[in-house]
């Protein structure tokens, strides 16, 4: 069967997405998902996005990470799929509410930066781990998030996935530049390597940042694959930033 994709980045995170209103894909889903993601042997990709039809909203994105887990809460794979919405005219309007694995969320689309309303970050909590503080903060999925110093050279394939294990989590390392500002590095649960950027990570560690720091929003936090705004606004938290269409095509997969 040929299945057409299309393929979208949001700072780094690459993304398949798929037009699955037609609800041909929902039982084959995890399957589907890693063989898109396959950067060998199918399209590549931090995860799949199936976009479906969900009569209370705009839209339902189903995100299944590339091992086949899921569907799962992806910041920045929500903002791909805004995108895709808007660029292939599924529902054109500025504004939208979709479903994602966690509940309902609002988005909004201007001139390429897409920003989605992520769930309030909640369990800001201190863990140990070989002696140092790493801090856990649920952003609709778990994170952790680790202060460091020469976060640019950190072996994260050696360090993370002790981490993840330990944890079950998804895990940030973040370090202040001297300009003031906060750079980032994740290392993603699912995807088990690290990837460009990671929106429900970036939430998590600026809200760490807000309460560790007394620092005031909006915070930026500077990805490998490029810069995310984290907001606050009346106790709603937006996540927001570059999205891109990268290409799209057709793709032979036995069912």
């Amino acid at each position: 069967m040929q299945i057409h994709f299309w393929k979208i980045t949001a700072a780094g995170n690459d993304f398949v997405l798929i037009d699955d209103r037609p609800a041909l894909f929902q039982s084959n889903a995890p399957a589907l998902a890693q063989k898109f993601c396959d950067r060998r042997f199918g399209i590549g990709g931090d995860g799949t996005i199936f976009i479906r039809n969900y009569p209370e909203c705009d839209f339902e994105m189903a995100y299944f990470n590339p091992d086949g887990s899921g569907p799962a809460m992806c910041g920045n794979g929500s903002r791909a799929a805004v995108l895709f919405v808007h660029d292939n005219a599924i529902c054109v309007k500025g504004s939208y509410r979709f479903l994602a694995a966690d509940g309902e969320h609002s988005g909004v689309y201007k001139n390429g930066n897409v920003a989605i309303t992520v769930r309030k970050p909640i369990e800001l909590k201190i863990e140990t781990f070989n002696g140092n503080e790493v801090f856990r903060v649920d952003t609709g999925v778990p994170h952790l998030v680790v202060l460091t110093k020469n976060l640019a050279q950190i072996d994260i394939r050696n360090i993370a996935p002790k981490l993840r294990k330990t944890f079950d989590a998804n895990v940030n390392f973040i370090e202040q530049n001297k300009d003031g500002r906060w750079a980032i590095r994740t290392y993603e649960r699912g995807v088990e390597d690290e990837t460009l950027a990671c929106g429900t990570g970036a939430t998590a560690a600026a809200y760490m940042v807000s309460k560790l720091f007394d620092q005031t929003f909006p915070i930026r936090l500077i990805a490998r694959g490029g810069e995310l705004q984290i907001d606050e606004t009346n106790d709603t938290f937006w996540l927001s930033g570059p999205t891109k269409s990268v290409f799209t095509g057709t793709i032979e997969i036995n069912l």
